[in-house]
């Protein structure tokens, strides 16, 4: 059997990678999507986190971390 240089021989499939949901309610009042995915972008600031949303793909930018008082 000769040797496939693409990888695309029968057996050997591309699986794709799939991105973690994430249950958090749309920001939108238009939609009631309960799940997001984080998008990841090169160069983000380190106190906030990027989400879109998996129905209405509206993005929002979340803060996190600080400082807590107690």
């Amino acid at each position: 059997m000769p040797i496939d240089p693409s990888g695309t021989a029968p057996g050997l499939t591309k699986t794709e990678e799939e991105v973690p949901k994430i249950h958090m309610r749309c920001k939108s009042d238009k939609c009631d999507s309960i799940l997001a995915v984080e998008v990841k972008v090169p160069g983000q600031p380190s106190g906030s986190r990027l989400y879109r949303c998996c129905k209405c793909n509206r993005t929002s930018m979340i803060p996190v971390g600080g400082s807590v008082e107690l």
